[in-house]
C-alpha cells in the first residue's frame, strides 16, 4: 500500500491510519526525483501481477517484472530512432498489455506522452498530431488503418506498430536494442500533454507533469482505499485523463492489477461476465454505463467492494441502481482535463450524499468564487476553483508555437464548473459556468434540471438549455431523447411538473422538443451551445 515520492505530508499508509486528519491534509509535496515510473512501476514487486487479459482457457497474468523489462527496451527503441528527454510520442492504442508497456517506455525515455483515445479519428488526431508536435506514433494495424481510412495523414510522423502492421514489430524492435535505463526526472518535468474535448474551438494541449499521479492519491477514497486483492476494472479509454489515471496509473501506484479489456461494441452482459471471471472487486463507471447495465436488466454475477461514477453526472436513479445490483459501495468524483480528481464522495471520509457532488478530496484547496474571484458565502452560486500550485492541477497550457507549457495566470485554476456549498463540506453541481441559464434574476445550473427531467420513465436522456427572452432574459428550454413514442402534451406536462417540483417554478421549461439523439463532445458531455438558438 505505500507509495514513494512524499517528502512531507502523510504518505498512503499514514492516511488510511488516521482517517479523521487526512480530512484536513492540505500539502502533497513530492521528493525531488519523483516520477510516475517510480512511483507506479519500478517501485512494485516484480512478481506481483500487473494486468490481467484474456488467455485461450483463462485470465492471464501479466507481471509488472515483465512490464518492467518490456518498458525500458521500448524506451530504448524510442532512443534509437531519435527520440529525446521532452520530445512527444502519441499513443493510439486501445488499453492492452501492449499499451502500457508503451505508456512507461515512452516515460522511461524521458518523454511527453500523448494518449489519444480511439474512437478519435481523422481530423481529431490529425490536429493532436500537428499540435504536439510528436515524432512518433505507436498503433497497431487497425488503428494505421482507421486513421488513413479518415484522412488523417501520417506521412510527417514516424509509426511504430505493436503487431507488425507497418513495418518491423514494436515488441521485435525492443529485443534487438538494449535497455535504456529510467531518464532522471523531477516532479515538475513535463510527463502527459492531454487534449480538452474542445467545447469550443479545436481541442486544447494540457500539459501535465509527473507529480500529477501523486496528487490523484487521494482518489484512493473514492474506491474506500485500495486494499490486498483487489482487482480494478474501468471502461474509460486511457486516452482520457480519467481512463488513464484512474484506469492505469493510480491502481498501479497502489500495487492493485488492472485488467486490460475494451471490446469493439459495449456488451452489458458479456462486461458483467468478464468482470466475474476476472474477480474485479474495484471499477470505474460512468454513468451512462450503469444507465446500460439497468436498460438490459443486468446485474453483478459477483457483489463488487466498491464502485466509482465520473465523467458525467450520475442522478439518483443511476446510484440507487447501482447499489441495489452492483454494489453497497457507489461513490461519485469529479475533475476535468486540466485538473484531476478533485472531488468525490467517500463513506471512508464520512462524505456520501448522492444529492451532492461530494467534498474535496485531502490535499486540494477548493473554493467557490464569483465572477470578480471573491469567494461566495455558503449556498450562493459560483464556481469551482482550485488553489494553485496543486499536483494535479495542470503544468500550463500547450504552446505549439513554443514547443512548451504556457502557466495558468493568478493563483486559481478556474474549472468553469459551477455549484454552492449545500452543507458542511460539500458541493453541489450546478453546470457549466458558459451554460448557466439566467432567468428573472435567477441563476439556473441545467444539471438539476436535467436530473429532474431523467427522473421520467420515458426520459433516456435530457438537455436544458437557456433561450433569449425579452421578458425574463432567458427562458428554459429542455431536449428529451425519449425512449419510445411521441412527446405527447401529457408527458410534457408531468415532465414540468417534475421540474417544478425538485428544482422549483422558476427552472420550469417554457418549450419541450424531443431529438433522437443530443450533441455530445468526444468525452460524452452534452454540447448545450449546438441546441440553443433563436426561438422562431
Amino acid at each position: 500500500m505505500g507509495t514513494p515520492g512524499l517528502t512531507s505530508g502523510p504518505s498512503r499508509p499514514q492516511i488510511v491510519g488516521r482517517l479523521i486528519d487526512a480530512r484536513h491534509v492540505q500539502d502533497w509535496e513530492p521528493a525531488a526525483d519523483y516520477t510516475i515510473t517510480e512511483d507506479a512501476l519500478f517501485s512494485r514487486d516484480p512478481d506481483a501481477v500487473a494486468v490481467l487479459r484474456e488467455g485461450t482457457h483463462a485470465p492471464e497474468k501479466v507481471t509488472f517484472g515483465q512490464v518492467q523489462r518490456v518498458a525500458v527496451r521500448i524506451a530504448g527503441v524510442l532512443r534509437a530512432r531519435g527520440v529525446e528527454p521532452g520530445d512527444r510520442v502519441v499513443l493510439y492504442l486501445d488499453p492492452s498489455v501492449e499499451a502500457a508497456e508503451v505508456v512507461f517506455g515512452v516515460l522511461v525515455a524521458g518523454a511527453v506522452l500523448v494518449p489519444v483515445p480511439r474512437l478519435l479519428t481523422g481530423n481529431s488526431v490529425g490536429h493532436r498530431l500537428a499540435d504536439s508536435g510528436a515524432t512518433v506514433l505507436v498503433t497497431d494495424g487497425p488503428g494505421v488503418d482507421r486513421l488513413e481510412s479518415t484522412g488523417c495523414s501520417l506521412r510527417d510522423v514516424d509509426v511504430l506498430t505493436v503487431d507488425g502492421a507497418r513495418g518491423p514489430k514494436l515488441g521485435d524492435l525492443a529485443r534487438r536494442v538494449d535497455p535504456l535505463a529510467p531518464v532522471p526526472g523531477r516532479p515538475s518535468d513535463p510527463a502527459l500533454l492531454m487534449y480538452t474535448s474542445g467545447t469550443s474551438g479545436p481541442p486544447k494541449g494540457i500539459v501535465h507533469g509527473h507529480r500529477a499521479l501523486l496528487g490523484h492519491a487521494g482518489v484512493d477514497y473514492a474506491f474506500e482505499l485500495f486494499r490486498p486483492g483487489d482487482v480494478y476494472f474501468g471502461t474509460a479509454d486511457w486516452g482520457w485523463i480519467g481512463g488513464l489515471m484512474l484506469g492505469l496509473l493510480v491502481p498501479w501506484s497502489f500495487g492493485v492489477p488492472v485488467v486490460a479489456h475494451r471490446p469493439q461494441r459495449f456488451d452489458a452482459a458479456a462486461t458483467l461476465d468478464m468482470m466475474a471471471r476476472f474477480g474485479v472487486t474495484t471499477a470505474f463507471l460512468p454513468a451512462s454505463v450503469l444507465r446500460m447495465f439497468a436498460e438490459h436488466g443486468e446485474s453483478a454475477r459477483q457483489r463488487l467492494r466498491a464502485v466509482v461514477t465520473g465523467g458525467e453526472p450520475a442522478g439518483a436513479a443511476e446510484l440507487g441502481w447501482a447499489r441495489s445490483h452492483l454494489s453497497d459501495c457507489v461513490n461519485k468524483a469529479y475533475g476535468q482535463t486540466e485538473a484531476n480528481a478533485l472531488i468525490g464522495d467517500s463513506a471512508a471520509l464520512g462524505s456520501v450524499d448522492d444529492a451532492t457532488m461530494g467534498a474535496p478530496y485531502p490535499g486540494h484547496r477548493i473554493a467557490i468564487l464569483d465572477e470578480d474571484g471573491v469567494r461566495v458565502a455558503p449556498g450562493e452560486v459560483g464556481e469551482i476553483a482550485l488553489e494553485l500550485p496543486d499536483p494535479v492541477a495542470l503544468l500550463g497550457y500547450w504552446d505549439s508555437s513554443s514547443a512548451r507549457a504556457v502557466p495558468p495566470p493568478g493563483d486559481w485554476h478556474r474549472t468553469g464548473d459551477l455549484a454552492r456549498l449545500a452543507h458542511g463540506r460539500r458541493l453541489e453541481y450546478l453546470g457549466r459556468a458558459d451554460d448557466v441559464i439566467k432567468s428573472r434574476g435567477y441563476r439556473i445550473g441545467p444539471a438539476e434540471i436535467e436530473e429532474a427531467l431523467k427522473r421520467h420513465p420515458q426520459v433516456l436522456d435530457a438537455a436544458a438549455v437557456g433561450l433569449p427572452d425579452r421578458e425574463m432574459g432567458q427562458q428554459v428550454k429542455a431536449f428529451v431523447h425519449l425512449a419510445a413514442g411521441e412527446l405527447t402534451e401529457e408527458i410534457a406536462a408531468q415532465l414540468r411538473e417534475l421540474v417544478t417540483a425538485a428544482v422549483g417554478p422558476h427552472a420550469r421549461p417554457r418549450e419541450i422538443e424531443a431529438v433522437a439523439t443530443l450533441p455530445r463532445t468526444e468525452t460524452g458531455k452534452v454540447r448545450r451551445r449546438e441546441l440553443v438558438r433563436p426561438p422562431a
